[in-house]
């Protein structure tokens, strides 16, 4: 038995260590009398110096320390906050006059102004006596080599449900150590609460309930973090009194199952047309059309949202609108790829993703084609072969989508560090939030500064840039390039012009660098001298041998598909969860710290767990949710649920994305001939996916991107989109020249009404049979031609177009001429605007005053035109619901 252990137990008087209690009390207990145990370092000063505030952010765990004392951020590092302590330039402890240690007399003195911290402790209370028997025993620091190691932290209860305001628990807070030993460390540890207005937390961990739902009490210790549930029913109808709800599918019942501890019952299943406009903006980013929504009301069958979801899976828009989801996530920014000669990096990257989110190519095999990418196409591709290949791909006599691997992710300017690197990394495929541990222990994690720097190394040989230096002065010679006075635009030119001529232009490469050598002896030195000897370690993993790897990237894909990976999979159906509620299981859906507690545990590791087990399958995962009743809940509230936004009990509205607001204004306003391109090419000049935006003048669409908040993708954080509203948005929409010249454009639906209320009383026009007669002969040949080529997809757009003509010459029962242009009903305008801009019909009320108003406008097309101008402005279509 390890000698500190067997001499704390015989300072407790158990002078039989093999007959001990199982748990070693808590040391408020045995350091409140006079004792002769020795405090440990690691178990015992340093936690108690983070409970008393000493290591905190507000004081010398600070970045920049208080009154020239410095510690580690909650006491991570060992070394360094001893020899601050101990030796530094303004030591705390003083061996030969115990009591007269700073770290003693200054937190436990009555004078105000002795220690700005204040009074934290009292003299000869049990923290004085700890603090004072380690300075006592000569204040020694922590024997790594020998010492047992932390393990993990177990907290009773985990979850404790309330019976009303003004109840108390106590935890219990027990710390496992490597050589078995357990000790009740309650007193020890730094408690917090993530929700002040449900329920608080002391010093010493007794919990009180104040207000109703529900959160999560968080205990810390040493390198533990447990968070603990607690909650209290909203109303009467929790557990045995709850009402019968139906639970059709798995995650139906696992929401199920906490809103009943809750007592919250949940909304009723959603109407058609707002399950029609909700799981097409969030499922393709786009608004179903007038005639879709008509058709989905008329259709009786019992499986119609089931066949609906499939058909929005199968569709253009759905991969558009997940690969620009996706690119926001590994970030592709059009101005992050820079000294790129020709093409664009940015389009390549998104139609690579597109093409596997199109194919539903499954989720971890386009991952992996992003971690472990490098430029070359092949391993024995020569450099030259590269740099016609890229120029090829950049001109499009090649398809870059067709490339398994896609590594512009790392040939990005903020990509440069291997500490961005392994931030941009853990953001992306871990749902982590590593920034902290870049400087210090992670304030709500695990993550050391240490850990951070082992998951950094990972990355250390990963680089962008020329490889074949020789080679690349060679081509920039015949090129006319190789001039160090010419500035990046005129050798951007060159190399423009070069390349539509055929030449060789010269390419930067993703590649890794060899494993540098290791010297055994030197490594060891090292380590024995006290120096950090970095060696790659996945987060909570094992460490590496970094040489043993052609690619240092190839264990940590391999750590990606473990089924064990606490990350991967959660963090990707974290996010998919959170695009359909606007909020996450756990949420922030990027911060998923062991802090960050899930709103449902059990949902989320079923989610995650299934995912893994459906290999990773992204359609298996859309339709789980959006067929499940829980994502088909009314916005509609009841008594119990109007205040639950983390439960799932309804559905909350949310504005909607920057794209989709956009893209919704010009397909609410699209007329005849856009509305059939769109059916051609549903996501041509769409926001949702490459274009920058529905261009109807020059530059059209940029600025309301940005005023809706499009991101700009140059951090890793969520955050950088955001979908609050602004007086920006609310001036665009309401006053905005480009908004009033979409509504007004001359091949929009407005400018249609306007021509046909004109034309209303007029004889129609004669056919010209002669004329659409030689355009079904032409199109016949075309079909002709197509069906012998096997381009289905032509073939059928030109049948549709034969077919239309071919209606056009069917005789009418009516004599030429005498046929008049029936003028549209207001009614039917009414209900069309209502349909393009709600998906649902006018009630009888909006319907009577919509008539009214258009009745009293100076003429049909002015008063349409304020309708749908104020429909666009109204929280209905600026919300999904």
């Amino acid at each position: 038995m390890n000698r500190w252990i067997l001499g704390m137990l015989m300072g407790l008087g158990l002078s039989n260590p093999l007959i001990a209690a199982d748990t070693i009390p808590p040391a408020a207990d045995r350091y409140g009398k006079e004792t002769q145990e020795v405090p440990h370092f690691q178990r015992h000063v340093l936690p108690l110096m983070g409970r008393l505030g000493c290591n905190g952010r507000a004081c010398h765990g600070s970045f920049q320390g208080q009154g020239g004392f410095r510690l580690s951020l909650f006491g991570y590092d060992f070394k360094i906050d001893h020899e601050a302590l101990v030796a530094g330039d303004n030591p705390r402890v003083d061996l030969k006059n115990v009591e007269q240690s700073l770290m003693l007399d200054k937190p436990s003195s009555d004078e105000q102004d002795f220690h700005g911290g204040g009074k934290r402790m009292a003299k000869n209370g049990w923290e004085y006596r700890l603090l004072k028997r380690w300075v006592e025993a000569g204040a020694k620091s922590v024997d790594e080599a020998n010492d047992p190691q932390f393990v993990r932290l177990e907290v009773t209860p985990l979850e404790t449900v309330f019976g009303k305001i003004g109840e108390t628990t106590q935890m219990k807070v027990l710390s496992h150590w490597s050589d078995g030993t357990v000790e009740d460390v309650t007193c020890l540890c730094r408690f917090t609460t993530n929700d002040d207005a449900v329920a608080k937390v002391d010093l010493g961990g007794k919990i009180t309930i104040i207000g109703k739902g529900d959160t999560h009490i968080v205990a810390f210790y040493d390198n533990g973090v447990v968070p603990v549930s607690v909650l209290l029913p909203v109303s009467d109808k929790a557990n045995e009194n709850y009402p019968k709800v139906t639970t059709p599918t798995k995650v139906d019942e696992l929401v199920v199952n906490k809103l009943r501890k809750l007592g919250v019952v949940p909304s009723e299943v959603c109407s058609d047309t707002d399950f029609l406009r909700r799981v097409s903006l969030d499922m393709t980013g786009a608004l179903p059309t007038a005639d879709e929504v008509r058709a989905f009301i008329a259709d009786s069958s019992a499986d119609k949202r089931s066949r609906k979801v499939d058909e929005l899976l199968a569709r253009p828009a759905y991969a558009a609108w997940w690969a620009t989801k996706l690119c926001d996530i590994l970030g592709n920014s059009e101005n992050q790829i820079r000294n790129n000669p020709v093409g664009s990096p940015y389009e390549q990257w998104y139609q690579w993703v597109n093409r596997q989110v199109a194919k539903n190519v499954h989720y971890d095999d386009p991952v992996e084609g992003v971690v472990l990418a490098v430029s070359p196409t092949s391993k024995d591709q020569s450099f030259i072969d590269y740099c016609k290949e890229t120029t090829a791909f950049a001109l499009g006599d090649k398809n870059f989508s067709d490339r398994d691997t896609m590594p512009w992710y790392w040939a990005r300017q903020n990509m440069r560090k291997t500490s961005e690197k392994a931030l941009s990394f853990s953001y992306a495929f871990l749902g982590v939030r590593l920034q902290c541990a870049e400087c210090h222990k992670h304030p709500f994690d695990q993550w050391s500064q240490q850990d951070f720097q082992q998951f950094t190394a990972f990355f250390n040989r990963v680089n962008y840039g020329a490889t074949e230096r020789d080679e690349t002065q060679k081509l920039l010679a015949a090129l006319g390039a190789d001039n160090k006075k010419l500035g990046n635009n005129e050798r951007q030119k060159i190399f423009a012009a070069a390349a539509k001529s055929g030449k060789v232009v010269p390419h930067s490469e993703v590649y890794i660098a060899p494993a540098p050598r290791t010297n055994a002896k030197r490594e060891k030195e090292k380590a024995a001298s006290g120096t950090r000897v970095i060696t790659p370690k996945v987060l909570g993993g094992e460490e590496l041998v970094d040489a043993a790897y052609q690619d240092p990237r190839e264990p940590l894909m391999d750590w990606l598909r473990d089924k064990n990976n606490p990350y991967f999979a959660r963090a990707f159906v974290n996010r998919v969860w959170s695009n359909y509620f606007n909020v996450g299981i756990v949420e922030p859906a990027d911060d998923m710290n062991l802090a960050n507690a899930p709103s449902n545990k059990e949902l989320l590791d079923w989610l995650a767990a299934s995912f893994i087990e459906h290999d990773y399958d992204m359609h298996w995962l859309h339709r789980t949710i959006a067929l499940s009743d829980t994502y088909q809940r009314s916005w509609s509230t009841n008594e119990t649920n109007e205040v639950d936004i983390r439960n799932f009990s309804h559905m909350v509205p949310r504005r909607l994305q920057a794209e989709a607001v956009y893209d919704a204004v010009i397909a609410a306003t699209a007329g005849g001939a856009e509305l059939t391109k769109r059916a051609d090419d549903p996501v041509a000049n769409c926001a949702i996916g490459l274009s920058k935006g529905y261009t109807v003048r020059g530059g059209g669409g940029t600025y309301a991107l940005n005023v809706f908040g499009k991101p700009k993708r140059e951090t890793p954080c969520d955050c950088e989109r955001s979908n609050e509203p602004s007086l920006l948005q609310t001036v665009y929409l309401r006053n905005d020249g480009e908004l009033f010249r979409t509504l007004e454009r001359n091949n929009g639906w407005l400018s249609e009404l306007t021509k046909a209320v004109a034309k209303a009383g007029q004889p129609e026009a004669k056919t010209d049979t002669k004329k659409v007669t030689a355009q079904i002969a032409e199109l016949e040949k075309e079909l002709a031609k197509a069906t012998r080529k096997g381009r289905k997809d032509d073939a059928s757009k030109l049948k549709k177009e034969i077919a239309s003509l071919q209606q056009k010459l069917k005789p009418s029962k009516d004599k030429p001429n005498e046929k008049l242009v029936a003028p549209p009903t207001v009614a039917k305008m009414v209900e069309e605007a209502y349909l393009r801009t709600f998906s649902r019909l006018p009630n009888q009320d909006e319907l009577a005053s919509a008539e009214k108003y258009i009745a009293d406008s100076a003429d049909q097309p002015t008063g349409i035109r304020d309708l749908v101008w104020a429909l666009i402005n109204s929280k209905e279509f600026l919300v999904n619901h």
